[in-house]
């Protein structure tokens, strides 16, 4: 018996691995070619936000008189956010930052038209961006990856677990090259995007956001993104410190997601009936903030750049994360293409400026570096937000080049996790999927998956066609088939029959439903 048990255990392994070896030859040549695309459409876009602006800052420094500059500002804005509001209107699904977008396509709950997609979001986002909205460039990319990975398997045949490995790899590769980090770009599509682990789809991720980087940084250099001074392997006596870094920037997390939602409730018949009343509103917004503070406009990266080095005393960096916090969600009400992954990033700068600030005037005798305390403030708030605290420890060690903080990083994105989660705080990218499935009425169910089989009858559709023909229901591998009581590791070019068995691994009890039903021609 142990023996049979031995001998199957070895099949089965067998048979994973020539599967992910013929998988791997088909999906790697692809993945290489999503990077190259991904890569140098988030250059181009990149470059064509720093030209939009170079733009804005001329027009603004033009003007002799502040009243006029402060004008000229919430024109600007204005105009922005109306044109890219229009534009938006032609591809809906280009709206926000795109990124539950991307999970509805993976979790097979939407279409995407690449096409489309592509140049509605690209001009979309640059004219909300370019007029100084305080929103990122990283979500639109993400979104323009995973078009480009669509694109990428239309135009080679790839199956549907194919298309999805490509769509992911792609958006992963966007993340990558916007923050000249490969590594987070890897870690967001395993662990947010796609939640897949196996070796196909992570080696798909890899050589995407790879490749993707190296077009980036031969483009703007092999720099990180934020520029922090060197700050050594902190004490151990200071771990307690950056444990509550993460207590709050947990807490604020959370505050952040509530608010964003309610922010959004309230603005959607506004955003829908009266567009030039929302933009309005968001002119004037920016160019109240703009007096304040130039640097409140925009993604926040010199707003990042100022926490990190320092520049604030205490009151005023309370002032600032207030201000941004209630811009950015007001901004992204509008429902423009736009992120918020840099955003979140300056508050959580202010935020570790703020708790550096209070440590000091307690004199609690720790002498730490004021950039440790930026540094973990930006991973706090993202793992509190997005809930995804590798990809977090990871994305800040690669765009701050920090990686000696590796280990306190670890502590506060686990705390601001934990913490968030205690809240009651649902993962801003689940909510928004929600939110999202809401509107196109579909159920973004739970994954349950199971593997189950089934006998195909010779009424089914599936009888006589090839398996990358199947009209499989989204959610439904394809791991093996039995003929004639042979096993065969199936591929796109097996061809079903009548009494084959297969085994399928469905994402859901519904997928599996399907399957069965369609298996014994119940459903077309």
């Amino acid at each position: 018996m142990s023996e049979n048990l031995g001998q199957s255990a070895a099949a089965i392994e067998v048979r994973e691995y020539v599967q992910n070896e013929v998988s791997r030859r088909r999906l790697l040549p692809r993945a290489a070619l999503v990077g190259v695309s991904a890569g140098a459409i988030a250059v181009g876009f990149r470059v064509a936000l720093q030209s939009a602006e170079t733009f804005h800052s001329a027009a603004v420094a033009s003007l002799p008189q502040l009243w006029q500059k402060a004008i000229v500002v919430c024109l600007i804005a204005i105009i922005g956010t109306r044109v890219s509001m229009a534009i938006g209107r032609v591809e809906p699904d280009a709206g926000g930052s795109g990124i539950p977008q991307m999970k509805a396509v993976l979790e097979g709950h939407l279409e995407m038209h690449w096409s489309r997609m592509l140049w509605v979001k690209f001009l979309g986002a640059l004219a909300a961006l370019g007029s100084g909205l305080a929103l990122g460039r990283e979500g639109p990319t993400v979104q323009m990856g995973g078009a480009v990975g669509h694109a990428v398997a239309q135009h080679t045949g790839a199956t549907s677990r194919e298309q999805r490995a490509l769509i992911a790899a792609g958006s992963g590769a966007g993340l990558a090259a916007a923050f000249n980090a490969p590594l987070a770009g890897v870690t967001f599509v395993l662990e947010e995007l796609q939640r897949d682990f196996q070796p196909v789809v992570f080696t798909a991720a890899l050589l995407s956001a790879a490749i993707a980087t190296v077009i980036s940084r031969m483009a703007s250099g092999a720099f990180p993104v934020f520029a922090v001074p060197e700050v050594g392997i902190p004490s151990l006596r200071t771990l307690p410190y950056f444990a509550i870094i993460g207590v709050v920037g947990g807490i604020l997390g959370a505050m952040f997601n509530r608010c964003l939602l309610t922010t959004m409730a309230k603005f959607k018949s506004v955003r829908i009936e009266r567009p030039w009343v929302m933009s309005a509103v968001a002119g004037i917004a920016l160019s109240l903030a703009w007096m304040l503070s130039p640097s409140l406009l925009g993604g926040g990266h010199s707003l990042s750049e100022h926490a990190l080095r320092g520049a604030f005393p205490l009151g005023i960096a309370c002032g600032l994360f207030a201000v941004r916090f209630l811009l950015v969600h007001l901004c992204y009400s509008t429902g423009v293409p736009g992120g918020i992954f840099a955003p979140l990033l300056s508050l959580g700068a202010l935020v570790g400026l703020v708790i550096f600030r209070m440590q000091s005037a307690l004199d609690l005798g720790i002498h730490a570096n004021l950039a440790m305390y930026a540094v973990a403030g930006m991973c706090a708030m993202f793992a509190a937000i997005v809930r995804a605290p590798l990809t977090a420890v990871i994305l800040i060690g690669e765009m701050t080049a920090s990686y000696d903080l590796l280990l306190p990083l670890l502590i506060t994105a686990f705390v601001a996790s934990i913490v968030a989660g205690s809240l009651k705080s649902v993962p801003i990218y689940e909510s928004l999927l929600q939110r999202f499935a809401e509107s196109r009425d579909f159920s973004s169910y739970v994954d349950d998956r199971r593997l189950v089989e089934f006998e195909i009858q010779p009424t089914s559709p599936l009888t006589g066609i090839k398996l990358r023909d199947a009209p499989l229901p989204a959610g439904a591998l394809v791991v093996l088939a039995w003929k004639d009581g042979a096993e065969i590791v199936p591929n796109g070019d097996t061809i079903l029959e009548a009494r084959m068995k297969l085994s399928v691994l469905a994402r859901s009890s519904q997928v599996a439903h399907d399957v069965e039903s369609m298996a014994k021609g119940e459903l077309a």
